[in-house]
């Protein structure tokens, strides 16, 4: 492979990491944000969602950019 596909893959990485890594932010603090909503609004009965798994989720896209390019 060449220095210059070398360079455009690595900037396809990062671009793709640091897209990942925003979207995971921002989708953590909109539910945990809907979360404390919930439990304001309905306290016991609230409806949730777990963010447990989530940077999991994001770990596998990020890795899929990686398994793809050749």
């Amino acid at each position: 492979m060449k220095d210059k596909q070398i360079n455009e893959l690595m900037k396809l990485h990062n671009a793709c990491d640091s897209l990942l890594a925003e979207t995971n932010i921002k989708m953590t603090k909109l539910i945990d944000d809907f979360n404390e909503n919930q439990e304001k609004k309905y306290d016991e009965d609230a409806a949730f969602c777990d963010t447990v798994d989530l940077d999991n989720k994001f770990t596998e896209l990020a890795d899929y950019v990686e398994d793809y390019t050749d």
